[in-house]
């Protein structure tokens, strides 16, 4: 028995010894992977020796690597940032890097008492409970960034006290050190190839919803959210603009934490998700494809549709996806439109089946919370709710977007409006 014992600590001790080492051998690397319950954990516990595991990947977990710490140069806390990022859930994500949320850190306690009210009626409070007892209790709870619970509150903060320049500098410039961005830079034709093989399933998920939801042709639907993805950030996940805008599909704090459920900016499909509702919402009431590109980059439905502002910026973002698309008009595969873009490659059965954290969330899950307003008969089991101005309206309670749309399909807009939450008491 001792001599058992002792061989299994030497054993145990000579494994240590290579690990500690940077052990070369791809056999030792191979299990350290199979045994990993993701190849995001894997790639963090063993900063030391990312250059001797890193020969030791396969073609698609090199991908991987280097698609998420483009373009490289990243301190160790920077490096396992990323992964993080990458890995987190909203939720999670939200918990770990805070000062995304430093808008309602700084604007708290702007609510006014009867909004506050108002959502504690939301979550089934029996009675009011007081400011700062109430955000006492959450930082004991630790739910201070608990986003998604505090999402109503996080609206009406910004809401009361309007858009602070200031607090996005601040988020800009923890941002850079926090993940070793460099502002301003975009990824290149060997960095977009990457991404979009990399989340083909993410791209491929949401295009096909996005299909179904405005009756554009999916293969249209894939090639509007890759441009788009492409002219914002060439494929760069870390990308960073002056303005504040984060990510992929570079969201602004409007697009993240207001424009639906909020999300890590970091995460390819739960942005794309958020561009793809825009153009739900657009198609819906009626506005072309061309419409929505410019009302998504600028904020218009009307702007760019003419020969003047050539020289404005968004226009030339406008024209440039139309120029993309027009010359993908007869493409018919990804590969022909991964090479139109970049001159490469590397989509393929493989990438998809990575041991890599994947975003499970659908297009509903990211859309905005509305209240259905019922306006005139039906048989629907309606109740009374209250505007935040004061006065009672008939409706059935907050709900998702498409619910609203599904309900006004059925019943006819004459008999079912909406209104935005950020309207509403309860």
């Amino acid at each position: 028995m001792k001599h058992k014992l002792t061989l299994a600590f030497l054993l145990m001790l000579f494994s240590t010894q290579i690990y500690a080492k940077c052990s070369t051998s791809k056999q030792f690397w191979r299990m350290e992977i199979s045994q990993n319950q993701s190849l995001e954990q894997f790639f963090i516990d063993n900063y030391s020796c990312k250059k001797q595991f890193y020969r030791s990947l396969n073609g698609s977990e090199k991908i991987y690597f280097d698609t998420v710490l483009y373009p490289y140069s990243l301190s160790k806390t920077q490096y396992i940032n990323r992964w993080l990022a990458i890995a987190y859930s909203d939720k999670n994500f939200f918990n770990k890097f805070s000062f995304f949320n430093n808008y309602f850190a700084t604007h708290k306690n702007s609510i006014t008492t009867h909004q506050l009210h108002c959502f504690e009626k939301q979550q089934g409070f029996e009675e009011p409970v007081e400011k700062v007892e109430f955000y006492k209790e959450l930082t004991k709870r630790k739910m201070m960034n608990d986003v998604s619970y505090l999402y109503p509150l996080i609206r009406w903060s910004y809401e009361n006290s309007g858009i602070d320049m200031s607090l996005s500098a601040k988020r800009v410039k923890k941002a850079e050190k926090v993940f070793g961005i460099n502002r301003g830079k975009i990824g290149d034709s060997e960095q977009f190839a990457r991404y979009i093989a990399l989340f083909n399933v993410e791209y491929s998920a949401v295009a096909l919803e996005l299909s179904q939801k405005t009756g554009i042709s999916r293969l249209d639907a894939y090639k509007l959210l890759v441009i788009l993805t492409y002219l914002e950030s060439r494929g760069n996940i870390f990308a960073l603009s002056s303005t504040g805008a984060f990510g992929p599909l570079q969201l602004t704090m409007h697009f993240y934490m207001m424009y639906g459920e909020p999300n890590n900016p970091f995460n390819p499909k739960s942005s794309i998700i958020k561009l793809a509702n825009k153009f739900i919402h657009y198609n819906r009431i009626g506005k072309s494809l061309d419409a929505s590109v410019i009302a998504y980059k600028s904020g218009s439905l009307t702007k760019c549709q003419d020969s003047l502002s050539v020289d404005d910026v968004d226009c030339k973002y406008y024209n440039d996806f139309k120029r993309y698309m027009y010359g993908m008009r007869n493409m018919s595969t990804k590969s022909e439109i991964s090479r139109y873009l970049t001159g490469k490659y590397y989509i393929s059965s493989k990438l998809d089946a990575l041991k890599r954290s994947k975003n499970p969330n659908s297009i509903k899950h990211y859309e905005p919370y509305q209240y259905a307003v019922i306006k005139g008969n039906t048989p629907l089991k309606v109740k009374n709710s209250m505007y935040i101005s004061g006065g009672f309206f008939k409706s059935l309670g907050k709900m998702k977007r498409s619910d609203i749309y599904r309900l006004q399909d059925k019943y006819g807009i004459n008999n079912i409006g909406v209104i935005s939450d950020k309207k509403v008491c309860y």
